[in-house]
């Protein structure tokens, strides 16, 4: 009985509490109730090997996008850390992320001897479009700023626009000039911080963006001209980690100014113009870290200056300014394992890369803004004597090219449609005396974008096409507000206003970006406005951002790969519309030794016409360039030709 009766209090009780749970009466203790937190609070909280923080960012309330700015990825490489690789830091504590972080030390490019940023520079920004929840997921892009090793930031570069079209970007900062490039492989200065710096920020993103609403297996880099470089070098590399993808713009590890193929020569300049003994590496080190900041970027413009002189101006047009980082022994001695192992023609070639997919390309007058005329002297022989310096510019490409193995020459092709003219290389390099210098201009930014960028473009996707999936696109929309000089100031490719209307080196970035100074504030009549202009950037980032899905989601009809069995050489053109065009320069690069397959219905007859009509035969290449080229504004004599500006 008593049983019974206990059974029976046992079952109202456990009825009660299943009511009162059911019911989730609120109870308030200890005051008011707290506020709820807004539907789209900027914060985000993390949690990595008990390391706890807490990382506040705001929002854009009229694109919806999330931004998170200044993250530490690495401790401030300063004091004993300057020339060492980065020491990896993860977030902890209470993080105010809505302020830029000052970009790394470089020269200011227009006040002579003036250095901005600091060392304490090793920081990351992040722009996300939606904050995480249990569908987000997002890919990501990380970014790698142009800059040939010596300008730009994070800061410079707002990717709202990027971000809306539905993935994550991050910004990324690395060691620049020789804090961030010098070394000669040795375990006492083996340099190539820079390329250390974004491998451990890719770490850092690897392992805190999912806390951010991205997914770290769908990881794709992304960079413009030695950003382009740096990405390639990266995604061949042992620490490329979860990358997915590549997307190389105006820049390629192919080129011949991508890395530099002396670093000891180099290493002793540094010591030299520095003052250090050169002894060995040690003592360079040490004397190295004694100097001041401003000391060493202001004798880098020095070493600038002089590298970019006589026949070397041509790496002016290339987007170079004599920093490049360099190849390295795969085991530094301190067991460390490098970046860059191997020559990238070799590493490329032998397919020693994961199988990921590669978009790449060019805008369609790249150096127009680094040759303007400047009326003395005699335009044509100046453009002659340019044109056959380009042969430089080939020695990383030659293993790629149709070259005759005794001579060393570019063999001539056969061009569809115009086989019995026999034309070659020199033929292409003639300037006709009938051209008028406004003609002679087009055809020397024709040339050298060709020799520079498009031919490098191509046989990377030729090859790379092989082992992976390599796409190629030109930007061709010609716009009066996005121009390469919002974002690569300092650099001589894009010194000058060009005659006509061009599309130049980084004139796309302001399809991607809003253009920023290099500390983040906004660039006064640079944002996009035009209807056409607004419809060419959603364009691009449509591309881009389906570019970015995971590998077999569909990409639609626009991604023709390019591949060594395909005939045609397709491309996505990129305008106000997007459109897929069957043939990349195919007749002009098949003079450059291009081993290109035209599709059958290609025909050269009309372009081979207008080379074989050339007569008149060039000049003897001169070695006096600098009389008759004005190189940086700096020349003894004043050429028509001006190549590039003044140095920053």
């Amino acid at each position: 009985m008593i049983l019974n009766i206990l059974f029976v209090l046992c079952c109202v009780l456990l009825m009660e509490i299943s009511i009162t749970q059911s019911a989730r009466v609120k109870r308030i203790v200890g005051g008011k109730e707290a506020a709820k937190p807004p539907p789209d609070d900027p914060v985000v909280f993390t949690r990595i090997y008990n390391r706890h923080a807490r990382v506040e960012g705001f929002r854009n309330p009229r694109t919806g996008v999330y931004t998170f700015l200044g993250l530490r990825f690495a401790d401030p490489p300063v004091g004993p850390n300057r020339f060492s690789r980065p020491r990896y830091r993860r977030l902890e504590g209470d993080i105010n992320a809505t302020r830029h972080g000052p970009a790394c030390p470089q020269p200011h490019y227009t006040i002579q001897n003036y250095v901005i940023g600091s060392e304490d520079c090793l920081l990351l920004n992040i722009y996300t479009p939606q904050m995480p929840d249990e569908t987000t997921g997002l890919p990501v892009f990380v970014w790698i700023h142009p800059g040939a090793f010596r300008y730009g930031s994070a800061a410079q570069y707002d990717a709202e626009p990027l971000a809306q079209g539905g993935v994550i970007v991050v910004p990324i900062q690395y060691r620049l000039g020789t804090l961030g490039i010098i070394g000669d492989g040795s375990k006492e200065f083996n340099g190539n911080l820079a390329m250390f710096d974004m491998a451990t920020a890719l770490r850092w993103i690897t392992e805190h963006i999912s806390f951010f609403g991205g997914d770290p297996k769908q990881i794709k880099l992304i960079g413009h001209g030695s950003g382009a470089a740096s990405a390639m070098f990266l995604s061949m590399s042992p620490r490329s980690g979860s990358v997915t993808g590549v997307v190389a713009m105006s820049g390629s590890a192919l080129s011949q100014y991508a890395k530099d193929d002396a670093p000891v020569q180099s290493l002793e300049e540094i010591a030299q113009i520095n003052k250090c003994p050169k002894s060995n590496e040690t003592e360079i080190v040490s004397c190295l870290r004694k100097r001041s900041v401003k000391d060493i970027v202001i004798k880098d413009s020095q070493v600038q200056t002089e590298r970019l002189q006589g026949r070397a101006m041509i790496k002016k047009l290339s987007g170079c300014v004599g920093f490049n980082p360099h190849v390295e022994q795969p085991d530094d001695g301190r067991g460390l394992p490098g970046i860059i192992t191997d020559q990238p023609e070799n590493s490329i070639s032998k397919g020693n890369f994961s199988n990921i997919p590669l978009l790449i390309g060019v805008a369609k007058q790249e150096t127009a803004y680094a040759i303007n005329l400047n009326p003395t002297n005699d335009v044509r022989k100046s453009a002659e004597n340019l044109l056959n310096s380009l042969g430089d510019s080939l020695g990383s490409l030659k293993p790629f090219l149709r070259v005759d193995e005794l001579t060393g020459s570019i063999i001539k092709p056969i061009l569809p449609g115009a086989e019995a003219l026999n034309l070659g290389l020199t033929d292409l390099l003639k300037v006709p005396a009938s051209l008028d210098p406004l003609q002679v201009i087009s055809k020397v930014t024709e040339l050298t974008t060709d020799a520079l960028f498009n031919l490098p473009a191509v046989l990377t996707a030729q090859v790379w096409g092989k082992t992976a999936s390599a796409f190629l696109y030109s930007f061709e929309y010609a716009g009066s507000t996005a121009k390469g000089i919002n974002f690569l100031r300092g650099l001589p490719i894009v010194a000058s206003e060009a005659e006509t209307p061009s599309i130049g080196h980084g004139d796309e970035l302001g399809y991607m970006f809003n253009a920023n100074d290099i500390e983040g504030n906004p660039l006064p009549n640079t944002r996009l406005t035009k209807p056409e202009d607004i419809q060419v950037r959603k364009n691009f980032i449509s591309l881009l951002t389906k570019f970015a899905q995971p590998q077999n989601s569909d990409k639609s009809s626009v991604f023709q790969s390019v591949s060594g069995g395909r005939d045609g050489t397709p491309f996505i053109k990129i305008d106000t519309k997007l459109n897929v065009v069957p043939d990349f320069r195919v007749c002009e690069l098949l003079l450059w030794g291009a081993p290109l397959k035209p599709l059958q219905s290609t025909t050269c007859q009309g372009f081979a016409k207008t080379i074989g009509s050339v007569t008149k035969i060039l000049s003897n290449v001169t070695t006096g360039l600098t009389d008759t080229l004005n190189i940086g504004g700096g020349g003894r004599g004043g050429g028509l030709l001006n190549v590039g500006g003044l140095l920053g």
